[in-house]
């Protein structure tokens, strides 16, 4: 119990620290795994010769300029 004492006043905020942290990898990680999925998508509707919808290019040029 005495090392918990004695390691908490360096733990506390190392984790709270590290929260925002894990936070923006997270999101960074959605982000990535969504136009991916997207990207996916496009490439097999181009595959099956089906129309492209607008709204997919959007997203994809909208998410490459916000870099």
């Amino acid at each position: 119990m005495s090392n918990l004492t004695n390691l908490s006043p360096i733990l506390i905020p190392l984790l709270a620290m590290m929260i925002p942290i894990v936070g923006v990898i997270a999101w960074a990680a959605v982000k990535i795994a969504r136009l991916h999925m997207l990207h996916e998508t496009v490439r097999k509707m181009s595959a099956n010769g089906q129309p492209i919808p607008p709204e997919f290019i959007a997203q994809i040029v909208e998410s490459k300029s916000s870099r």
